[in-house]
Formats: C-alpha cells, sequence, structure tokens
C-alpha cells in the first residue's frame, strides 16, 4: 500500500531530474557576458537550435532545376523545403549587441537572425511575421519561416561554458651566483 502512495512521486523526482541531464543549456545574455568577459570570440563557440525548424518559398517550374533543398508538389506548386533539425550545430557569423547572426550550412548568406527576447535567451528572427510566417533573406532569396519555427532558441554545450583554460608554470627559482656574490668587508 506503501509503495503505491510512494510511486507517483517517485516518477515526478525522476521527471524533474530528466532536463538536468541534458548536455546543452539556452544560451543566455548571462552566458554571452561570461563568454566576452573571459576574452573569448563569441564566433568560435559551437550553437545549437533547440527546435526543429523549416525555412521554405514557392518555385516557378523553371526554378526547380536549381533549387537546393528538398522540393515538394503541393496544391500545384513547387516548394522549396530547407529543413533545420533538432540540435543542427551552428557557427556565428556575426553579432551585434542584442543579436547573432547564425549559420547552420555553408554558403554565402545563409545565416539566421536570432535576437534577445524578453527571457534573456536568443530566439529566431525574421523581417517580418505574417499568418505565423516569418520572412527572412536566407542566400539571397526570400524564404519563410514555417509555423512554430519562431519559437526556436539557441544552445550550448555545457561543458563549454564551465571550461576554463588555465596556463600553469612552476617558478624554477634563483640562485646567487658566485660573480654576483659580494666581497667581504675588511
Amino acid at each position: 500500500m506503501k509503495r503505491q502512495l510512494l510511486l507517483p512521486y517517485v516518477l515526478i523526482i525522476m521527471f524533474a531530474a530528466l532536463p538536468g541531464c541534458s548536455k546543452t543549456i539556452m544560451f543566455t545574455q548571462e552566458i554571452r557576458q561570461k563568454v566576452q568577459g573571459d576574452g573569448i570570440d563569441i564566433r568560435e563557440v559551437q550553437f545549437y537550435n533547440d527546435k526543429k525548424f523549416t525555412l521554405q518559398r514557392n518555385l516557378s517550374y523553371e526554378e526547380t532545376k536549381v533549387a537546393q533543398g528538398k522540393i515538394k508538389f503541393e496544391n500545384g506548386q513547387f516548394i522549396e523545403m530547407i529543413i533545420i533539425k533538432k540540435n543542427t550545430p551552428g557557427v556565428c557569423e556575426s553579432t551585434m549587441p542584442n543579436s547573432l547572426d547564425i549559420s547552420f550550412e555553408q554558403g554565402e548568406n545563409r545565416k539566421l537572425r536570432f535576437v534577445l527576447n524578453n527571457k534573456s535567451t536568443y530566439q529566431l528572427s525574421a523581417i517580418e511575421w505574417k499568418d505565423k510566417f516569418g520572412k527572412v533573406s536566407y542566400d539571397t532569396l526570400t524564404y519563410y519561416i514555417t509555423p512554430g519555427g519562431d519559437k526556436t532558441r539557441l544552445k550550448v554545450k555545457k561543458e563549454y561554458i564551465f571550461k576554463v583554460d588555465k596556463k600553469q608554470r612552476v617558478a624554477p627559482g634563483r640562485t646567487v651566483s658566485p660573480a654576483a656574490k659580494p666581497e667581504k668587508e675588511e
């Protein structure tokens, strides 16, 4: 009987502890300040996205032959999709005081802006939002972040944040050389 009463509490404790087991944490303004305060270039930090999101654009028939992403035929239209899976590694291309431009793939102009939100984390941004679609310029073309992508935030590995590089050496000491000894006074 007592075991049945304890089971719900044990399960609650186990599920509450699970997020602590994660190897990544949200990248916050506080972490950014710590990293920069330690003299680390933010462009050397490995970033990850916390949710899957998709960029898409409509194509004409002629454009389908040169499209780089996945192409889908939907309601009589060709749609190019670029899928960024959860935990895709990204690098910072440029920084501003309240935003970071992150690239998840090689190539010119293939970066997305993450802005500081009211929770002090960096969240995917767009030029404008309309009907839950976010308009972005990507690879010199206009794409739209599909609904739900607006909630995507940046993460970093915990070990990186708490890693401290120490340079250490042992001083060998000094002895007086015979030539440097003062002469005795008579």
